[in-house]
Order: structure tokens, then sequence, then C-alpha cells
């Protein structure tokens, strides 16, 4: 990429930063003009038509750009988000796949597309790809991004539902098990070398947030006629 036209991109995600995209529009669109096949601004440029609520425009852009490199996984991510923002979710969910089948890992389309299922109602099948996804490529950063997302998901809704059934032993390990599984997680991408700093701190909160909710959890189980077996707690010791 030229270097004037980094400076370029550089200037206008500050712009979008601000919400200043039509500003960001013409100053992307200008370079264009001397940097016409710059793939890396016409994705700026679609993402901008799409923050500017031109959808078609934005649709047009980002297929010509995956016409051209159709490994581009942020232009197949903005048009994947902006198709199932527009009700073509079937649509969106081939794309991801086509995506994935030729570009593995893909990790911001497969949390796309984890996204997509969750949405669809389809927590099951998100769950058990988001954990093939990172047994596969566990060795790589992102690989986590897909599972983290579905079990916060999943947790939310299972609170939700033991809220309204707090005596089901059923939803009550469910839940145990999904923020048990969370650790788990967390604890995969701390022993990951490449882990920047900020993402240590972030895990390091989410582990306390998680063993907090573990504990109140199983506080909990006795008032409400559950038998938790001592393998819980031995689990939870492991953390410590």
């Amino acid at each position: 990429m030229k270097k004037k036209s980094e400076d370029v991109l550089d200037e206008a995600n500050s712009l979008c930063e601000s919400d200043r995209d039509l500003e960001a529009e013409v100053l992307v669109k200008k370079q264009l003009e001397h940097d016409s096949e710059n793939l890396e601004l016409l994705t700026k440029l679609a993402y901008i038509q799409s923050r500017l609520c031109r959808d078609s425009e934005a649709e047009t852009t980002f297929r010509f750009v995956i016409s051209r490199d159709s490994s581009s996984e942020d232009a197949v991510c903005g048009l994947g988000r902006l198709l199932d923002q527009s009700l073509r979710t079937e649509e969106a969910e081939k794309l991801y796949r086509d995506f994935l089948n030729n570009n593995p890992p893909g990790h911001c389309a497969f949390e796309d597309l984890c996204r997509l299922l969750l949405s669809e109602g389809r927590a099951d099948e998100a769950l058990t790809l988001g954990r093939k996804h990172a047994k596969l490529y566990g060795d790589q950063l992102h690989a986590f991004d897909g599972i983290r997302y579905v079990l916060l998901i999943l947790e939310d809704q299972i609170k939700s539902e033991l809220d309204d059934n707090p005596e089901s032993e059923l939803v009550f390990f469910s839940l145990l098990d999904t923020l048990f599984e969370q650790l788990d997680v967390v604890s995969k991408i701390e022993e990951n070398v490449e882990t920047p700093e900020v993402l240590l701190s972030d895990l390091a909160d989410d582990r306390v947030r998680l063993q907090g909710d573990i504990v109140e959890l199983l506080q909990s189980a006795l008032g409400h006629g559950i038998s938790v077996p001592d393998d819980y707690q031995k689990r939870l010791s492991n953390y410590n």
C-alpha cells in the first residue's frame, strides 16, 4: 500500500471514531482517485457507506472487493453483517461458511457466524462449532473469540431461566458448567505467549467475576434443595 493511502486510512479511522463519517468518505474517495485499486481503501469506503445507511452502495463496494480478493476477511465480515442486519440471514450464513471453508481459520468471520447462529436461536450449533474452532486453532490468540461470546450469551440466558425456576437442578448445573467452561477458556488464553498485557488484565477481571459467580451459585444450592457433588468445589480450588 502506498504510504499516502496508509495515512488516509489512519485519518479516516480517526474521523469515524469521532462520528465524522461524511468527512471520512470525502477523504477516502479523494485518495481513491489516485489509488483506485487499493482494496483496503475500498473496504473502508464500504464500511463508511454502511455507517451512513447507504446499504446498497456499501454492498456493491464490499462485493467488488471480494470479487478482487476472496480472502479479504474485513470485506466478508462487513458484507455479512450488512446482510444479517438486512434480515438476509441465509445469505450472510452462506457467505461466512464459504469463506471459512476456503480461508480457515478466519477468526473474525467465525465469531460473526456464531453471533448469527445465536440470533437465530441455534445456540447448540454455535456452542459445538465454537468448541471445535477453539480446539483446532487453540494456539492462535483469537481462536477463542467465538466460544467466549457464545458462552457469555448462554450464561445470561441460563441465569434468566434460573431466576424463573430457582429449584431446577437441570438449569442450576447448566449454569455452573457454563461458568466453569468460561474459566477454562480464560486459562487457555492466559497461557498463550502472545496474549497482550491489556487482554491479560481483562482476563484477570473475568476470572474474578466468574469465580465469584461460581461461589455465589454454590452457596445458593442448599437453600434451593440442590445437592452439589464435592467435585465442583475441588474444581474451583484448582483456579485459586
